[in-house]
């Protein structure tokens, strides 16, 4: 008996072969591998690579997005589910893109339709904003239509005239303004069969930014016009090559990428400029717009529909120059010529949701399949990133060791806090010497910044007696004093009450005090000594909205602010020419905790330093710390970059961590602590059982143990970590693992983070 028809499969007799076009399809969510379902002849013409399609899956045949990774000519003989519909007229993502996103799901761990969902926001997806345009246009020939119908009326004739004096359809409010017919003279025409009438969704202009276009009077140092040229060379060969631009603050690193992004634009192609944060595309947008008019923007302050019509604007070529932050990456840049990545040693370039990746390796990466140069910058560059410049083929150092208008870089002081009398808070805020710098500063009319990487008020509440802090009932962490408000506040998982005011243990109940300076607490005490200064505090509980930060940088540009007391987000990219004092307060809390410490110390107070006397006016820096011995802070004062370099790569290279390793981090958490470490342990031997049948000596496993931070949002935490010497050597392993479905573990949450950035 033949089977009854059901849509949802193509049905053929047992051993009777059928063929047809199959396609391959990524699906969205927890599945890590693909999927082959038929191309019913209905969606033949509309399948194509890269375009999201709607496919049954599992048992009751649940309905289910993927996107199409390739389509061929097939034969089976068994059941093989259709699929239900396709989901997109267009896609975003053409052979270039599908070939990133594959490697990025490989390499990261990530399933592949969840890496390809990522790269196209989900406003995108669903062409938020887009309008609902109505074409015309004539299903045969004008002249067989008036031959069969001699008596046409004259709105009929005219606007079968219009329509045929077209060579692609015609837009229907357009056709009638131009051809004075009414919407039912059309009606009549479609109903007649002579006109075809369809609904077409496209965006309106995306926002502009409307900025006059100006020329600075700009004299090129011999650096920077050598490293143009270089650059220059670069993309008119249009082959893949990396270009680190090493420059010190102040030594014009943002002309470079002017006339780099110049030269693309020449070729006729498009550029995109990747910043680490939104607070770093403030200025620049601005002053890109001054250079090149009309500039996209892309950053998660945009809303949907911004998001979303700014998308399509660049996947049709409209926009030749696009700044943003992550995402970015992924613009769908028909004729991409270059990449630039600033301040790309930042770690706020890791994705922290699947995939994890890191922004600036996935752009060295499409840069590689593009077949385009990429130009990263910083004047603090990785330690990865260097070693990369002395080892691979590929990757060259261009240097600006000088500032423009040779400009001297800021004389700096460490000064030692251990050496002023203590406070019952701790060590004194302002040292005298920062004090009378910052009077004289204020006094000539100049502008100041101060750095204090922790935002609130003070940074633990502390009972005297008990000698414990108050902790997060979610996590094991010190709750953080918030004024006005008198608020504990964790700024791990957000949990927040009412600060209390005696110690939380019954047979103690002694008054608590408050240890540490934050944001708040300085900002509180400048108000006190400098009563008539302008000041502004920049961290995130000030700065909610992008919106803010502008009219903060607008406002500090003006000179209508005299002071900027923030934490990191004021440390980097920014060019304000009245600063002549920076300022940073406890310098030794302004680092990490894992083996990178030192490096981000370094780059921190390097980047913040070298906000101060970027214009004629000399900058001095104040560096106040507990630790003014750290080899860090004395390479900052110095500016010897390669210096710091030499003496912490020998110390990687002797405990074999990253630039000399590659890591692995597998995270797991769950509320049940001996659940979490007996899984932890099975996880662990199976790994090395993995690493053993390779037969791969030169990758081992540390761990499992506690994390750092060891309980988080109710979840306790371990960690283990794959080191291998070389990328390669960590996909054999990691490939094998995914495989054979071992890197499994029966948790509340496993998460695989690859070339991870923070150890915490």
């Amino acid at each position: 008996m033949p089977r009854a028809a059901d849509s949802r499969f193509l049905w053929v007799e047992e051993g009777e072969p059928q063929t047809g076009l199959v396609a391959t399809v990524a699906v969205d969510g927890p599945f890590d591998r693909t999927y082959s379902f038929a191309v019913p002849d209905e969606w033949r013409a509309r399948i194509a690579p890269g375009q999201r399609v709607s496919v049954p899956l599992g048992k009751r045949n649940r309905l289910t997005t993927g996107f199409c990774i390739e389509t061929a000519e097939g034969v089976w003989s068994s059941t093989l589910k259709p699929i239900h519909a396709a989901l997109d007229s267009e896609t975003f993502l053409g052979p270039r893109m599908l070939e990133l996103g594959a490697w990025i799901a490989q390499h990261y761990c990530c399933p592949l339709g969840r890496t390809l969902t990522a790269m196209v926001p989900e406003a995108v997806r669903r062409q938020s904003g887009f309008l609902r345009v109505r074409y015309a246009q004539l299903r045969m020939p004008l002249e067989q239509i008036t031959e069969s119908a001699p008596r046409l009326g004259g709105k009929q004739r005219a606007l079968l005239q219009a329509l045929g004096a077209r060579a692609s359809p015609a837009p229907v409010g357009e056709l009638l303004t131009e051809s004075g017919a009414s919407a039912a003279t059309l009606a009549g025409l479609a109903k007649r069969g002579w006109v075809k009438v369809a609904t077409r969704r496209e965006p309106p202009a995306s926002p502009t930014i409307n900025v006059p276009l100006s020329e600075p009077d700009f004299v090129l140092t011999d650096e920077q016009a050598a490293a143009i040229k270089r650059v220059s060379a670069m993309l008119d060969a249009q082959r893949f090559r990396v270009g680190l631009l090493f420059g010190v603050s102040g030594s014009g690193k943002t002309e470079v990428y002017v006339r780099a992004i110049r030269r693309a634009l020449e070729h006729g192609g498009q550029s995109i400029l990747l910043v680490p944060e939104i607070a770093l595309t403030t200025q620049l947008v601005m002053r890109l717009a001054a250079r090149f008019g009309s500039v996209a923007v892309i950053h998660s302050g945009l809303t949907g529909v911004q998001r979303s019509l700014t998308w399509a604007d660049i996947a049709a070529g409209r926009r030749a120059v696009i700044i943003g932050t992550r995402s970015a990456v992924f613009a769908p840049c028909p004729q991409l010529k270059l990449i630039v990545v600033d301040e790309e040693q930042e770690a706020s370039y890791k994705n922290l949701a699947a995939p994890r990746f890191n922004v600036r390796d996935v752009a060295i990466k499409r840069a590689q399949v593009e077949g385009i140069p990429i130009l990263l910058g910083s004047a603090t560059p990785s330690l990865e990133t260097w070693f990369n410049c002395q080892r691979a083929e590929h990757f060259e150092r261009l240097e600006l060791p000088r500032r423009v208008r040779n400009l001297p870089m800021p004389r700096v002081h460490i000064v030692d806090v251990r050496d002023f009398p203590q406070t019952p808070a701790g060590p004194p805020v302002l040292s005298p010497l920062l004090e009378k710098r910052l009077a004289e500063t204020l006094a000539r009319g100049e502008q100041a910044m101060l750095l204090m990487n922790r935002r609130g008020y003070a940074r633990v509440i502390w009972c005297p007696r008990c000698k414990r802090p108050v902790r997060c009932p979610n996590c094991q962490v010190s709750m953080v004093y918030h004024a006005p408000r008198a608020r504990a506040l964790c700024h791990y998982c957000h949990h927040s009450f009412d600060a209390p005011k005696l110690c939380p243990d019954p047979s103690c109940q002694t008054p608590l005090v408050t240890l540490g300076a934050g944001t708040q607490r300085v900002e509180e005490l400048l108000q006190r000594r400098f009563p008539r200064a302008r000041l502004v505090r920049v961290d995130s509980d000030t700065m909610t909205r992008a919106a803010h930060y502008q009219q903060v940088v607008d406002d500090f540009e003006a000179r209508r602010i005299d002071l900027m007391v923030g934490t990191q987000m004021i440390a980097k990219g920014l060019d304000f020419p009245f600063v002549s004092l920076v300022g940073v307060l406890s310098a030794e809390n302004v680092g990490s905790v894992d083996f990178r410490a030192q490096e981000r110390l370094f780059q921190l107070i390097t980047q913040v330093a070298g906000r101060a006397g970027r214009n004629e006016l000399p900058g001095e820096v104040v560096v106040q710390t507990a630790l003014p011995e750290a080899l860090a802070l004395l390479a900052a004062v110095r500016h010897d970059y390669p210096a710091f370099v030499e003496g912490e790569l020998a110390i990687r290279r002797l405990v074999r961590y990253p630039p000399y390793a590659r890591l692995t981090r597998l995270i797991l958490s769950d509320p049940r602590p001996a659940q979490l470490e007996s899984e932890a342990q099975t996880l662990a031997a199976n790994i090395r059982e993995t690493i053993q049948a390779i037969g791969e000596p030169h990758v081992d496993l540390l761990g499992p143990h506690p994390c750092v931070l060891e309980r988080l949002r109710k979840q306790y935490r371990y960690e283990l970590l794959i080191r291998a010497d070389s990328a390669v050597n960590m996909q054999r392993v990691l490939d094998r693992l995914r495989g054979e479905k071992r890197l499994r573990a029966k948790v509340k949450s496993l998460v695989v983070d690859v070339d991870p950035v923070d150890l915490s």
